[in-house]
């Protein structure tokens, strides 16, 4: 029985049906890259080198080998030009208004004259004018340069332009109230610019600490002590114009003087009044 049993058994076994293996799935063909074409690189211009420009100069403030000219040396430096420049043609003026018979054109011509002179001519040859020479004084540059030869012509004719436009304006004024007199609105208006030219001028120079007036600031120019240098040798006009600042010189220190005695007097006149305890 043992033998039928295990023949049975295994006749069994043998009958269940095998199971089937699932088919493998069959790969994806890859999809072949596409082959890029390089576009051909141009070759870059060679960049044309500029050329390297000198940096001009911008000075911010006043170079230390400089001193700013003092009010005295200012007021030297107006009374001189206002006499050589005005001198003249007040004279002539007087004379005229007077009515003495005496031919003016000549003390007009010779004021017109001196006027250029003073004002044109001698700045544009030695970067200054008579005024500046009797108080040793110059317009320079934050690094020492002399300014654009126009700073001096409009720094020297603004005294003259305003006195033009106050003539201007107090001659016109009657003459506006007039029909079609075109004349007398166009002068009356560049009287009346320049004489606020002059102003706007003033203004300023009194509100800076280094004294620039209105053509100063525009062309950063500085009224500074200006003593020639060993090196620089005065010749002929030259010389005698340098000459002409011992004048201002005896005008300084004799304002030194007066300056001191004032204090040396204030002060005794305090010691009197306030006598120190014991």
């Amino acid at each position: 029985m043992g033998l039928l049993d295990k023949a049975a058994a295994s006749g069994g076994e043998e009958g269940k049906p095998v199971a089937k293996a699932k088919p493998v799935a069959k790969a994806k063909p890859v999809a072949k890259a596409k082959a890029v074409k390089a576009k051909p690189v141009r070759a870059e211009k060679p960049v044309k080198a500029k050329k390297a420009r000198a940096p001009r100069a911008r000075p911010v403030g006043l170079a230390e080998d400089y001193e700013l000219a003092t009010n005295m040396n200012r007021r030297i430096s107006w009374l001189v030009n206002f006499i050589i420049n005005f001198g003249v043609l007040f004279a002539g003026l007087f004379i005229a208004s007077s009515d003495t018979g005496i031919i003016t054109t000549i003390l007009f011509a010779t004021s017109g004259g001196i006027i250029i002179l003073n004002a044109v001519f001698i700045p544009m040859k030695f970067s200054r004018n008579l005024g500046q020479f009797v108080s040793r004084t110059k317009f320079v540059r934050g690094d020492g340069s002399n300014p654009l030869f126009l700073h001096g012509i409009l720094e020297n004719t603004k005294g003259l332009f305003a006195l033009i436009g106050l003539i201007s304006v107090a001659t016109q004024f009657q003459k506006l109230t007039e029909a079609d007199n075109t004349t007398a609105i166009v002068l009356f208006s560049m009287g009346t610019l320049f004489i606020i030219v002059w102003f706007v001028d003033r203004f300023l120079r009194n509100g800076s600490e280094m004294g620039q007036g209105l053509y100063d600031l525009l062309f950063g120019a500085y009224l500074v002590k200006y003593i020639p240098s060993e090196d620089e040798k005065a010749t002929g006009v030259w010389a005698r114009l340098e000459n002409m600042g011992n004048f201002g010189d005896q005008l300084l220190k004799r304002q030194e003087e007066r300056k001191a005695k004032k204090e040396e007097k204030a002060s005794e006149a305090e010691e009197e009044t306030n006598p120190q305890e014991d």
